[in-house]
């Protein structure tokens, strides 16, 4: 068996049993692809302790920007692209604890929607991801991030889940104390539209122009949880 084969299996074997959102005959199937991606994660220097995380799926693995875009504030980010709530939960030790952040901002839900997973799973997941994140960093601020009502999920029929997510998710915030935070009236004209110039040509992951407006309404939000010293 070749020693990359050997360290997935073994990887495996010990996440699975604090992943019960995943099934064992899942694991391997939906997990394998990212395996060497998590590993890199977890390998690369530590976080500043009470920093920001950013964690979740592509929409966030894609701002590659975000550091300097939220600068001063202290960014890692911590997202793997193609992830649903399943592999959040299922990767949960390998890169939300040892983050040591003061505040962790969610970007999941959106491939869940694809995949066709009901909203009521995707909210329970999430609720399970944000109670395993109180106990691993106690005194952590949340920041849910509405899921992203872009063209692809127009055309496709499938807004409403999209929706019925982030009511539940508002919901959640409210229950839980946590921030939630609607992204999409900054992606969208007063009509409620898209903005075309922000997204790139899968009308789903975000361009500069996305990320700009994404920034401006995020930082706020962050400052307020992390004040800049001197700021």
């Amino acid at each position: 068996m070749p020693r990359a084969v050997r360290l997935f299996a073994a990887l495996a074997l010990g996440w699975l049993f604090a992943a019960p959102a995943l099934q064992a005959a899942e694991a391997t199937a939906r997990t394998a692809k990212y395996a060497a991606e998590i590993e890199r994660l977890a390998a690369a220097p530590a976080p500043v302790p009470g920093g920001i995380l950013l964690i979740g799926s592509s929409i966030f693995r894609k701002w590659t920007t975000c550091a300097a875009d939220l600068a001063p504030l202290a960014v890692t980010n911590r997202a793997f692209g193609g992830s649903q709530t399943p592999e959040q939960l299922f990767f949960f030790e390998r890169l939300v604890p040892a983050s040591h952040a003061g505040v962790v901002v969610w970007y999941c839900g959106s491939n869940d929607v694809n995949a066709q997973r009901a909203p009521a799973d995707v909210l329970a997941n999430t609720r399970e991801w944000l109670a395993l994140t109180r106990a691993a960093l106690p005194g952590v601020r949340v920041v849910l991030v509405s899921v992203i009502r872009a063209p692809q999920k127009r055309a496709d029929g499938k807004l409403a889940p999209v929706d019925e997510i982030n009511r539940g998710l508002l919901a959640l915030g409210e229950a839980e104390d946590v921030d939630y935070l609607d992204v999409n009236p900054a992606l969208e004209d007063a009509t409620g539209e898209p903005l075309p110039d922000c997204y790139v040509a899968d009308q789903l992951h975000l361009t500069p122009e996305g990320y700009r407006r994404l920034t401006t309404v995020l930082r706020p939000v962050l400052e307020k949880l992390r004040p800049v010293p001197g700021a």
